[in-house]
């Protein structure tokens, strides 16, 4: 746990230090891609094989309003899957930091390169 000896403000940060080559080897780069893929950019809703009902239950479940319904159906049927989630606001600072130090540990464990979390917690 970090101690604050300094000046603090009223916004929330924490500061951290990692390692890291200077060119990212390929693996680095693919663990960041696929895990912004799986972390970031949303759980798979719908593909463009899904049928009626399996839309109807997203658009009913999702609370999604008739303009997006429009604009869903229209990327379904240019053979785009529909990825969604949400963001809490009130603790973002919290996800955010844990995405950081989820996205360290895989970078870590990849084996594709010289990684090295020196100072990771991100608790303040």
């Amino acid at each position: 746990m970090k101690i604050r000896t300094d000046f603090v403000t009223n916004s929330s940060s924490s500061s951290f230090i990692i390692a890291r080559d200077e060119e990212l080897s390929q693996t680095l780069k693919d663990v960041i891609i696929n895990f912004v893929l799986e972390e970031m950019l949303g759980k798979k809703m719908l593909a463009p094989g899904s049928t009626e009902d399996q839309i109807q239950k997203v658009f009913e479940d999702e609370y999604i309003n008739e303009d997006y319904q429009k604009e869903i159906r229209k990327a379904l049927q240019e053979g785009k899957s529909i990825y969604g989630d949400c963001v809490c606001f009130e603790c973002c600072e919290y996800d955010y930091a844990e995405l950081l130090e989820r996205l360290w540990k895989r970078l870590e464990e990849s084996g594709g390169g010289n990684f090295v979390t020196i100072d990771g917690d991100l608790s303040y």
